[in-house]
Parts: C-alpha cells; sequence; structure tokens
C-alpha cells in the first residue's frame, strides 16, 4: 500500500516527540510536511529533520500548508484552544485527522467540528494514547474475568504540569486556552471510564481546588469526581498535581486505574496489572517493561497502527471523533460542578 502522506501542525514537545519516536519508526506514513508559528519549534523540528537526512516542506502558516502542500493526513498536535479552528479548516480541506486531546475546549466547539465532520466523514482519531496502552488493553481482553463491572476508579498522582513556551506561554495553566485541569488533564481517564462501564453518563459531581501549586492561576491543581452511569456503575477520579515526581521511589506510582466487578477486580498500577479472582482466590500479575518514556511513545504507537488500518479501510477509528466528544463533555461537566459547587446532569451538556 501507499505511504500515508502526512503533515504536523504543531511541533512542540509533543508533536516533534511524536514525529521522532512514532511516526518515524512506522513504514505506512511519510511527513512531507510541518507547521509551527514558534520559531524555536521550527528550528528544533529542522534540526531533527536535518539530523536524519530528510527534507520537508516548513510552514508558519497552516492554512497556507493545507493550501499548497500535498498531503492526506493532518497530524494536529497545538495547544487545546487551538483545535477546533485547525481541525475545522483540515476537514473543510478534505484530510483525515489525528487530533491531539482534547477535542475542543468548549461545547460548542465540539458541536462545530462534529457537523463539519459529518459533512465530509474523513477518519478521525483523537489522541487517547492510554486506551491503546499495553496494559489497558489487557485490561480490556481480561475484564470478563471480574464478572459485571460495578465499580471504576482512577488515582493520578503527579507533579505540575511542564512548562509550555510558544506565543501564548504557559497556556496549559490558563483555563481560556486549556478549558481546564479535568479537562486537559483527565479528559483521556474518563474516556476510560466510558469505554469500561459502557453505558450513558447520567450525572458528575466534582470538587477541587487550587490552593497549593495553581494559587495564581485559575485551574485546579487537585479535585475529586464521581460520574454516574445509566446501568448503575460508579466511576471516581482524585487528582493531585502537586505529588512527588516519580525518580525510583519504591511502591508510589503516579497512575492507578481500577475496576472492581462482582467476580474480581483489576487494579493497573503503572504498567503493572493485578487480577484477583473471588471464586478461585488467585491473583495474577502481569507487567509491561518499556523502553521508551518520553511523551507515550509507545502508547501512542498502536493507536497509529489502528489508524493507517482506518485509513486505507475507510473506517473509523476506536478512538473516534463520537469518543472525543463524550469524553470531553464529561470532563468539562466535571468542571462546571466544581465551579458552580452542585450535582450537573450530563443532559446539560448536550450539544
Amino acid at each position: 500500500m501507499e505511504v500515508i502522506k502526512t503533515g504536523v501542525i504543531g511541533v512542540g514537545m509533543m508533536g516533534l516527540s511524536q514525529i521522532r519516536n512514532c511516526f518515524s519508526q512506522l513504514t505506512q506514513y511519510e511527513i512531507v510536511a510541518v507547521c509551527d508559528v514558534y520559531e524555536p519549534n521550527i528550528k528544533r523540528v529542522q534540526d531533527y529533520f536535518d539530523s536524519v537526512g530528510k527534507w520537508v516542506e516548513v510552514y508558519r502558516d497552516y492554512k497556507m500548508m493545507l493550501n499548497q502542500a500535498d498531503f492526506e493526513l493532518a497530524v494536529i498536535v497545538t495547544p487545546d484552544y487551538l483545535h477546533e479552528e485547525i481541525t475545522v479548516e483540515c476537514l473543510r480541506a478534505g484530510k483525515h485527522i489525528r487530533l491531539e486531546k482534547p477535542m475542543a475546549i468548549t461545547p460548542c466547539g465540539c458541536r462545530h467540528m462534529m457537523e463539519v465532520w459529518k459533512e465530509h466523514q474523513q477518519v478521525f482519531q483523537i489522541g487517547y494514547e492510554l486506551r491503546y496502552s499495553n496494559v489497558v488493553s489487557k485490561m480490556q481482553e481480561d475484564i470478563q474475568k471480574i464478572g459485571n463491572p460495578k465499580m471504576i476508579w482512577c488515582h493520578e498522582f503527579r507533579h505540575p504540569f511542564l512548562k509550555k513556551e510558544g506565543n501564548i506561554p504557559e497556556w496549559i495553566i490558563k483555563k481560556a486556552y486549556s478549558g481546564g485541569t479535568l479537562l486537559e488533564k483527565n479528559c483521556h481517564h474518563f474516556d476510560l471510564f466510558n469505554m469500561f462501564a459502557d453505558s450513558k453518563p447520567l450525572s458528575i459531581y466534582a470538587s477541587g481546588d487550587n490552593q497549593v501549586v495553581y494559587k495564581d492561576t485559575d485551574v485546579l491543581d487537585n479535585a475529586f469526581v464521581t460520574v454516574e452511569y445509566e446501568n448503575g456503575i460508579r466511576a471516581m477520579l482524585s487528582l493531585c498535581m502537586f505529588a512527588p515526581e516519580l525518580k525510583g521511589q519504591r511502591h508510589m506510582n503516579a497512575l492507578e486505574v481500577g475496576i472492581l466487578g462482582d467476580k474480581g477486580r483489576m487494579d493497573m498500577k503503572d504498567d503493572q496489572l493485578y487480577i484477583w479472582d473471588r471464586e478461585s482466590k488467585s491473583e495474577q500479575r502481569y507487567t509491561y517493561l518499556r523502553h521508551n518514556f518520553e511523551a507515550h511513545s509507545e502508547d501512542i504507537l498502536p493507536s497509529l497502527v489502528e489508524l493507517a488500518e482506518c485509513i486505507y479501510e475507510g473506517k473509523q477509528p476506536r478512538a473516534d471523533i463520537y469518543t472525543g466528544m463524550k469524553s470531553t463533555l464529561l470532563a468539562l461537566a466535571a468542571e462546571k460542578s466544581v465551579e458552580e459547587r452542585r450535582i450537573v446532569m450530563m443532559k446539560e451538556m448536550e450539544v
């Protein structure tokens, strides 16, 4: 099959990492054009392509790139507040889409993107690499071992956001540009809740504040979120953005995801998975040996393999535009619940 000519819009830390560690490792793709408005990012990406002896077209205006460059897949790795505008223009230009999470930063932005996508029906993948990760895939494969899921939880205790450069420095800790911590940071955890619950969320209650590392901002640095689903499953997120950074401490992990069913339980702790069976009183342990720890590269790779198959076969990926909208609206409902100090019904977020 022919390679998929790919243009990358946004080549900061995540964009350059995906070029270097993911797209360049797969023969299905060829990067033919890149775009950024921040000169240090352009310099770094040019240095990378020079180091591997490859020439690509470099643009500072994505609309000019759409008009002049010959590519079929647009990979959008820009700050969150630009997702809606750039994705809509790429869809109208007939490009397939891989869009970093979150889909948009407002319900109206989600609706706008969905309306334009329905007109063009291009292949559309949201960058929810966590659902493609090795250990989460193992959880999906073995979930029947715990019977019917009843409770789901996610605990993320991590260091603060990495510093963001660009034309709007530190945009990630400005709610007008990121949509808030629960959207920017946790939309992919809400995606896992939706996936494992396999039901429609009914209500969300969240509480949180920003009195530790983000007290001079308008975004949260800690929160609890409870989600109730139509089928009776409950899910709970606990978030801390000021936990110690992992540097080899024993028995301390950054991310836990667990599911408790009527026949057993499974717990993911970073790259380890434990499965307990109530009837046999047995425990299984599975460990994924990660080699590349940069920017979720090993989790992104399988999603790109699936994306290529979808483009070749004309089908939509598992992390499609509907998946992106559901988790984005759930995250925005959680932000709304914190702000208004009340339970938010999902029907309020319908677009």
